[in-house]
């Protein structure tokens, strides 16, 4: 992983064919994706990316498939060999089959995905994997409470709620932040809560 400094940082995974760039902007996240099927590039808000996560497995199909078609060669030049009145010799292309086989058994990537309207990121699961995923969710986090961590006094107490409580869902919010808000509201109102909003945001950060 390689982070650069500057107004944006970078971060760049990279095993087997496929070379993944993360450019974290203030408000957007720029994704670049190449491999062996070709390249792909988009730009998403923090705020779009989804807290579902999948896991997916790559193998190189290639290899499986040359290997099983040298196999099937090789078994059935070994079996004529075999049953032939020359001295008894297994095939070459048997053992290169078996070879690319165990390669491609062998040789995988693991992601895990990250859905967005967009298209899926992909984080490769390595020792950076979880540092990466950390950024992601700890900007989108930010993103949800700067557009949406707000009093409105033209709101009823129980339309606060509903906004908090969505946030705490989304884990922008911790529970102990959820329950603060929540009390702010029964306690003094929502005029009186914006302000103590503002201070206590002030606090944590």
């Amino acid at each position: 992983m390689e982070i650069e400094g500057g107004l944006q940082v970078e971060i760049k995974q990279s095993r087997n064919s496929n070379r993944i760039r993360y450019q974290f902007g203030e408000d957007e996240l720029n994704y670049s994706l190449e491999d062996s099927s070709g390249s792909r590039s988009f730009s998403v808000q923090y705020t779009d990316i989804s807290r579902d996560r999948q896991t997916l497995e790559e193998r190189n199909q290639w290899l499986r498939n040359a290997g099983l078609l040298w196999i099937a060669l090789g078994g059935v030049l070994t079996a004529m060999s075999y049953f032939g009145e020359g001295p008894f010799r297994a095939s070459f292309w048997l053992w290169i089959g078996l070879g690319c086989y165990a390669v491609y058994w062998f040789r995988r990537t693991k992601f895990t995905i990250l859905p967005t309207d967009k298209g899926n990121l992909l984080v490769i699961d390595n020792d950076d994997g979880p540092r990466l995923i950390q950024e992601i969710e700890s900007r989108r986090a930010a993103q949800f409470l700067r557009e949406y961590d707000f009093m409105d006094a033209d709101e009823t107490p129980e339309q606060q709620r509903k906004r908090f409580k969505w946030l705490h869902s989304e884990g922008a919010l911790s529970d102990e932040e959820f329950q603060r808000r929540v009390a702010m509201i029964g306690e003094v109102g929502v005029k009186g809560a914006a302000e103590a909003v503002v201070g206590s945001r002030q606090t944590l950060n």
